[in-house]
């Protein structure tokens, strides 16, 4: 993996987390969760997805 791939990867596991606390406290529906998973997606282009 490259530096790269690695940053992306970090960045893209930091903003679901962020992601989970803001549906969390905002009381987002599962819809809008899956609509910002996919943004983060495609604008970070992670190598690995992980579980969320």
């Amino acid at each position: 993996m490259t530096n790269t791939q690695v940053t992306d990867n970090l960045m893209f596991v930091a903003a679901l987390q962020q992601l989970v606390q803001l549906a969390a406290a905002k009381g987002m529906t599962d819809s809008e969760i899956e609509k910002v998973k996919k943004d983060l997606e495609r604008r970070l282009r992670p190598t690995i997805i992980a579980p969320c």
